[in-house]
């Protein structure tokens, strides 16, 4: 594969590796050949639109299985050892956001092809509302919870192993899982894998070469929820009721296809999670009325469209016309 590609495919890898997941579940920026790589900067920058027809969060859906756009600008310091990243993500939530902000800050050590990502991430949901629902005597009481922000501490980790493979591990820690304030780790390894031109003898070889197989695979350990829609607040403990959150296996497979400044991507997502599991975990108001159920959790095929532009890879904004030198 040439020079060109690998980078393309690299710089998309780095800007979405598992396509519609959330800013801080991006991968580190894998590493590109020497020949293929811009000149080192101190200051970079990194941006990208994307369309998804469902934003799937590690095995749910955050919008209502319906279509998501999201966008990501990151400013990338000494030479991308440094990194602050501000993403939007649009959700249909139980507390009725319209989007979803992510505030990241990190760094990106690397040891020999071996690179690492370490972050602090804060997500936030503006405009949330509390639900109330009415009981047999016409009390209110809330179904939803007032506040979904929280923040996770974030690992990751890449390393090529070959020039078509790249193989990668995460974790990811948060004391407080969607305002819930139970304790969550999410675990999970992860692969992806360039096919080469030659299974493509059908598409001409100009863009041939753009395909990648990709999968991950997690376990998601929570713990015990505690707000007011577990349960009325005890003034003698001074807590709400515990209500223990399941915990669940997630995984993902899928094909993209890279080329210059554009990536698409088909992709399964399953879980673990039956629909009963589901209801418990997202806190779906329509569980109420529903037998306690919700479908967000099940598989899903999920499709996406995404346009990247990076100083390391400006892609069709070096040529000589611009994007009008796309299908060059």
């Amino acid at each position: 594969m040439n020079s060109k590609f690998r980078l393309a495919i690299a710089t998309l890898a780095a800007a979405l590796t598992w396509s519609g997941a959330r800013a801080a579940d991006l991968a580190a920026p894998i590493e590109v050949p020497a020949e293929a790589k811009a000149a080192d900067t101190l200051i970079g920058f990194s941006v990208f639109a994307a369309y998804f027809t469902d934003y799937n969060f590690r095995g749910i859906s955050n919008s209502n299985q319906q279509g998501s756009l999201q966008s990501s600008f990151e400013v990338q310091y000494l030479n991308n050892s440094f990194y602050t990243r501000f993403s939007t993500e649009q959700v249909r939530l139980p507390t009725q956001p319209d989007f979803e902000f992510d505030l990241i800050a990190g760094v990106r050590p690397t040891i020999g092809k071996l690179a690492l990502d370490l972050a602090f991430a804060y997500y936030f949901y503006p405009g949330e509302k509390r639900l109330f629902s009415v009981d047999a005597t016409g009390t209110p009481f809330p179904i939803t919870q007032g506040n979904s922000d929280y923040y996770e501490i974030t690992g990751k980790a890449t390393y090529p192993v070959t020039d078509a493979l790249t193989v990668g591990a995460n974790v990811y820690f948060t004391p407080n899982y969607f305002g819930t304030h139970a304790i969550g780790t999410y675990a999970s390894g992860a692969a992806v894998y360039t096919l080469p031109a030659s299974l493509f003898p059908f598409i001409s070889e100009k863009y041939a070469g753009g395909f990648s197989l990709s999968a991950e695979a997690g376990y998601y350990t929570l713990g015990a929820a505690k707000t007011s829609a577990t349960g009325p607040f005890n003034p003698a403990t001074g807590t709400f009721p515990s209500l223990n959150l399941p915990s669940y296996a997630y995984g993902n497979v899928g094909l993209s296809y890279a080329y210059k400044n554009l990536l698409l991507d088909l992709r399964y997502h399953d879980s673990s999670l039956n629909r009963r599991d589901c209801f418990t975990i997202t806190g779906d108001y329509r569980g109420f009325i529903n037998g306690g159920t919700s479908r967000w959790c099940g598989a899903a095929i999920i499709g996406g469209v995404t346009w990247v532009l990076s100083t390391a890879a400006p892609g069709v904004y070096a040529e000589p016309n611009g994007i009008l030198d796309f299908f060059k």
